[in-house]
């Protein structure tokens, strides 16, 4: 009879737990993730005019609210497709900003893009029922996602210090997040 040493078996019960968990977890989170789904994530309706307020968080004392409208056309569904993607924001009824873009389609529903103009596009997926948008300006890190449920419009930009990747994990601080929250006015631009 071959005798282990105690820490042997010791490791060896914790690793068939460790198993027998992996089995009733993992097996099945992963199934669900490459199974076809049963029905396809409806789009989200974009179409309409939206109008809120952005908050910049961490908040800056006396700060003058600002005012957005969003004039967005409904996502893509064709090749070569592009709709207007317009934001402008006023503070006390001044316009200080107009982005005048376009969310375009390339080719195939998962190739959609934000055409900034001026040969700038930022990837953009679409993610369940998210638009998700990740990007670096300068020496920053910017991730956008962007949700709608009913005829409210939920968007947050979170920015944080971009640093150059090494080996294993990298931890970047975040800086801020700009966070719109807007209501449908109009179903129609």
């Amino acid at each position: 009879m071959v005798m282990f040493p105690p820490t042997y078996a010791k490791d060896r019960r914790l690793l068939q737990r460790t198993l027998k968990v992996s089995r009733r977890v993992l097996l099945p989170a992963l199934l669900l993730a490459v199974a076809p789904a049963a029905r396809a994530q409806p789009a989200p309706d974009l179409a309409g005019v939206w109008k809120g307020t952005l908050v910049n968080l961490p908040l800056r004392p006396n700060a003058t609210p600002v005012q957005v409208t969003m004039e967005l056309g409904a996502l893509p569904t064709a090749d070569g497709q592009c709709v207007p993607w317009k934001t402008t924001y006023s503070e006390r009824d001044t316009v200080r900003a107009t982005k005048d873009y376009r969310l375009c389609r390339g080719t195939g529903p998962q190739s959609l893009f934000v055409d900034e103009g001026g040969g700038v596009t930022l990837q953009t997926s679409l993610l369940g029922d998210v638009l998700v948008s990740s990007f670096k300006a300068g020496r920053v890190l910017l991730v956008t996602h962007l949700r709608v449920r009913g005829d409210t419009l939920e968007e947050e930009i979170i920015t944080a210090e971009d640093l150059p990747a090494t080996e294993g994990v990298v931890t970047m601080r975040s800086r801020s997040i700009q966070r719109l929250q807007l209501t449908r006015v109009r179903r129609e631009i």
